[in-house]
């Protein structure tokens, strides 16, 4: 895929559509199909729904393709974006000429059907935010333009049991690390051993929380879950910021074996998770990070300075 100036949001993404390289290897599309992400493209919107019913600002979006799926397919690896574009017309000159803008977003598809040409993907509204404020007026069957890229992350499969990948993921980036972890899981010849940090706001923040709990029943992948702000009415709990590990409250709302933290993610935290999970100091060390850019900034810089034993070309940003 080529992009142009025009590709790019203009939000500061730390991996930006400019700046993406072609990844090592390619999965051919063995069909001979086009795949309908190549451009942009109109994409019929399926279904729009709240991810949990009592947070009215996360919304899950499934959208189709109007191509032929005789003629076409959609082709995405996990860890790749699609970008959603929605012109604007403003009229700006005397004689009314009408100068095209267009408004654009990167989102991350945690699901998608390649033969049905369909893909869903998880949206946080923010107030007064333009694609935001779009978002909310779309109805089902509204049609909308998407077109697909690449990221600089590509999983190899680890048959020999060598690799340690760590995944830390912020709030709605929970749903691209998803896509990941799937993929390695699914295959019964791929040992790598996954550790899923994944951080919220609080206990009702936790996305996708029952596909989490299956997932922790497979050998090789463990998640620990941190909330940046859980706090209950306690004094205790009050004085601290937060609430306390042993807090009735906060312990109430968990359910069996989910290893859950009221606080931040920290050095200390991340030096525990190792202890916890590293049966093998020799292990190939990988880690991807998901989130905001000071997010994948702050925690990158960690990994790789805090004596975790990564090294900078194996942190990938998603």
């Amino acid at each position: 895929m080529e992009y142009n100036e025009s590709d790019c949001c203009g939000n500061g993404c730390v991996n930006c559509i400019l700046n993406v390289k072609p990844k090592a290897t390619v999965k051919l599309n063995e069909t001979g199909k086009a795949n309908v992400l190549s451009n942009y493209r109109y994409y019929r919107l399926l279904s729009k729904k709240e991810h949990i019913w009592d947070v009215s600002d996360i919304l899950e979006l499934h959208f189709k393709s109007k191509e032929s799926e005789n003629d076409c397919t959609l082709t995405l690896t996990p860890g790749d974006h699609v970008m959603m574009r929605v012109e604007f017309i403003s009229k700006q000159q005397a004689d009314e000429t009408t100068e095209h803008k267009y408004h654009l977003r990167p989102y991350s598809p945690y699901w998608w059907n390649s033969l049905k040409l369909e893909f869903k993907i998880l949206v946080k509204l923010t107030p007064q935010g333009y694609m935001s404020q779009y978002i909310e007026r779309l109805q089902e069957r509204d049609e909308v333009e998407f077109r697909g890229f690449s990221g600089l992350y590509e999983h190899r499969a680890d048959c020999e049991g060598k690799t340690y990948q760590m995944i830390i993921s912020q709030g709605v980036a929970i749903a691209p690390t998803l896509a990941i972890i799937e993929e390695i899981l699914n295959n019964e010849d791929d040992m790598t051993r996954i550790v899923h940090v994944a951080c919220f706001q609080r206990v009702r923040h936790i996305y996708f929380r029952n596909k989490l709990k299956d997932l922790n029943q497979y050998w090789n992948y463990k998640c620990f879950i941190y909330l940046s702000q859980q706090l209950c009415e306690s004094n205790e709990c009050k004085q601290m910021g937060h609430c306390v590990d042993g807090c009735l409250n906060f312990r109430k709302q968990l359910t069996y074996k989910e290893s859950i933290y009221p606080y931040r993610l920290t050095v200390q935290s991340l030096k525990q998770i190792e202890s916890k999970t590293m049966e093998n100091k020799n292990y190939n060390r990988i880690a991807v990070i998901a989130g905001g850019s000071e997010f994948q900034k702050f925690y990158k810089k960690i990994l790789i300075n805090e004596d975790l034993g990564f090294v900078k070309n194996n942190v990938y940003l998603l």
